[in-house]
């Protein structure tokens, strides 16, 4: 049983170093598409980087709501059966609800713009993960980059 034990693990070791044996090599990419792939990392960096801003807002906008929320619930409790303190609050009501619409349309478009960053970030991945390049290409490029800053 013990020997039995043994040649199965030595013939996954040797599946997997067969298999490991007939995989793609990697290529070295060229200068340009080394650029691509660093231009790509530098906007996605930069619209991450956008988001850390929209997310703050977003927190500050629904804080608010919640506040107000909370106010327009204690001020109900206090009316009466007046109907122009009523007709008063129904408005406050409705102001708020439109609020409560603008934050929510503009979450569903920070949701939007989320998802397609995470997709270019996926893109990126699958195109710019892993590869080989030459570091004087590198060099050369960051170079290019550091001349088009002055």
């Amino acid at each position: 049983m013990k020997s039995l034990t043994i040649a199965s693990l030595l013939l996954c070791a040797f599946a997997s170093q067969a298999a490991h044996a007939q995989a793609k090599p990697e290529k070295l990419v060229t200068r340009e598409e080394l650029r691509a792939c660093m231009n790509s990392e530098a906007e996605l960096a930069e619209r991450r980087k956008a988001f850390d801003g929209r997310i703050a807002k977003n927190k500050e906008e629904a804080d608010a709501i919640r506040a107000e929320r909370a106010q327009l619930a204690e001020e109900e409790k206090t009316l009466e059966e007046n109907q122009t303190k009523m007709d008063r609050f129904a408005r406050k009501v409705k102001a708020h609800n439109v609020k409560v619409q603008a934050v929510k349309a503009n979450q569903d478009a920070f949701n939007a713009d989320l998802d397609a960053l995470n997709k270019s970030m996926v893109g990126y991945n699958e195109k710019c993960g892993g590869i080989t390049y030459s570091s004087a290409d590198k060099e050369a490029i960051l170079k290019e980059r550091e001349a088009q800053k002055k």
